[in-house]
């Protein structure tokens, strides 16, 4: 069950692509709540949904640092059944050391992540998230 669902996840990211972030300030004003998921493939869409949101409303960490020059970086975030973040890494530098711990920290303060439905009977998952910065 577990290697099912990650290997969805990991379809959702090789057919959406890496998250891109443009390196101009972004609102999330008015953005409809979800509804809580119902399973696995609602819980990777909302999730995946989030760390966009997350990446349009980061910090000026990440522009002062770098982030209106492209860049790519891949995380290693783990994620605890009740959606909480529990450690963020990089697996994949972008070459700017500053830009990589603004991404880290910026991805270990995450709050809203669904709590895992009842078909994800998992303590914790790891999740492998490509990011690309790109001039806006």
């Amino acid at each position: 069950m577990f290697s099912r669902f990650l290997a969805a996840f990991a379809v959702l990211f090789v057919l959406v692509g890496p998250i891109t972030m443009p390196a101009h300030a972004q609102s999330s004003f008015g953005r409809p709540s979800e509804a809580v998921p119902r399973n696995s493939r609602e819980w990777s869409d909302q999730t995946l949904q989030h760390f966009r949101r997350a990446l349009s409303r980061a910090d000026t960490a990440l522009h002062t640092t770098g982030g209106n020059r492209p860049h790519s970086t891949v995380l290693e975030i783990t994620i605890a059944r009740d959606g909480s973040v529990m450690t963020v890494e990089v697996m994949e530098s972008s070459g700017n050391r500053a830009m990589d711990a603004a991404l880290v920290r910026h991805f270990s303060r995450i709050k809203g992540i669904p709590a895992f439905t009842p078909d994800m009977n998992i303590p914790s998952i790891t999740l492998a998230l490509p990011i690309s910065t790109r001039r806006g």
